[in-house]
């Protein structure tokens, strides 16, 4: 009966693929997502709310994914974003270019120091499918008091990395 468990234990395991944490997810992959001139970013201390949701397939399939997903992926990533209300505050030490604030602090940096190029970010703690394979997160930056932008992005991992396999606009204004 040992021998049984173990090795399905050790069958289990060997197809799960070890999990990303937020930060290193965040590590991997912000230039995949942003401007890679930036040196360091400034990054709200708490996270944001993800836009991901199970009825907007259609939209996703036909505008957003630059490669095919399984509905079943879609499914639960949409069920763990649900699921996933709870407040998340990035672990600052595990962070390699962020600096991580307050969001009084973002506007204050907006305000005094709004011709700087600097970039002020604001995430939805990511969520992964069980076989780490798959992610999706929101990211909202702010240059200026006036200028933003919103986009939910999923991702697919790669050898080496993640890859951004589609994203979406929620809100902006670049002008």
């Amino acid at each position: 009966m040992r021998i049984i468990c173990l090795f399905l234990l050790v069958s289990f395991a060997s197809r799960v693929q070890a999990q990303a944490s937020s930060e290193d997810f965040l590590n991997d992959a912000f230039f995949k997502f942003t401007d890679s001139t930036y040196g360091r970013y400034y990054l709200i201390a708490g996270s944001d709310t993800c836009r991901f949701e199970k009825f907007d397939y259609d939209e996703w399939v036909k505008y957003h994914l630059r490669e095919s997903v399984p509905l079943t992926t879609l499914n639960e990533l949409a069920y763990k974003v649900h699921i996933a209300r709870k407040p998340y505050y990035w672990k600052v030490n595990k962070l390699k270019k962020a600096t991580c604030i307050t969001v009084k602090e973002a506007d204050s940096l907006l305000i005094h120091y709004p011709a700087a190029k600097q970039m002020v970010l604001s995430l939805s703690q990511p969520q992964f499918t069980d076989d780490g394979e798959y992610a999706v997160v929101d990211i909202n930056w702010k240059w200026d008091l006036i200028r933003g932008g919103g986009y939910t992005y999923v991702f697919r991992r790669i050898p080496g990395g993640w890859r951004n396999i589609g994203s979406k606009r929620n809100w902006g204004n670049d002008q």
